[in-house]
């Protein structure tokens, strides 16, 4: 009986040894995968939340605290898109410039004011793509649908 109590204390202890290799080649594989031989404890870094007050959606287009500003509808595929805001920032700048602001419409705020075929009346306001608007008093003023004529139109304000 005794000799039976032993067998069964050698075969916990064998198992118990064998659990503890596989765990210590898991712990091994794990740490070598990856790249990481230490348990260093690293604090997570937090960065300040930033409001950013120069994209709007575009519902909101015609409630801007200006009483005149650009509002650059942007594709984000749009090649163009650096050089429009660098002509609008330099604009911007000049005495008697204007601000502006830009709207993404890839955003999902946005998807439902995108169309084939564009339309400026305020109780149906569509866009088919990339389009410079001016509005003052909350009605738009004029608007730049094409890249060419956006351009055309930003190189000729710039002083």
């Amino acid at each position: 009986m005794e000799q039976s109590n032993q067998i069964e204390v050698t075969k916990f202890i064998r198992i118990i040894v064998i659990v503890a290799v596989v765990f210590v080649i898991f712990y091994i594989l794990t740490s070598l995968m990856t790249k990481d031989n230490s348990l260093k404890y690293t604090p997570s870094q937090t960065t300040p939340a930033v409001i950013q007050y120069d994209e709007i959606i575009l519902s909101q287009i015609f409630n801007q605290k200006e009483d005149t500003y650009f509002v650059l509808a942007e594709e984000k595929d749009d090649p163009y898109l650096s050089l429009f805001e660098n002509l609008l920032t330099q604009y911007q700048l000049q005495d008697g410039g204007i601000p502006y602001y830009t709207a993404d419409l890839s955003s999902a705020f946005n998807q439902r004011f995108i169309k084939d075929a564009p339309s400026f009346d305020p109780e149906h306001f569509m866009l088919a793509g990339t389009t410079l608007l001016k509005i003052q008093n909350h009605t738009i003023i004029e608007h730049y649908e094409v890249s060419e004529s956006i351009l055309e139109y930003l190189q000729s304000i710039i002083k």
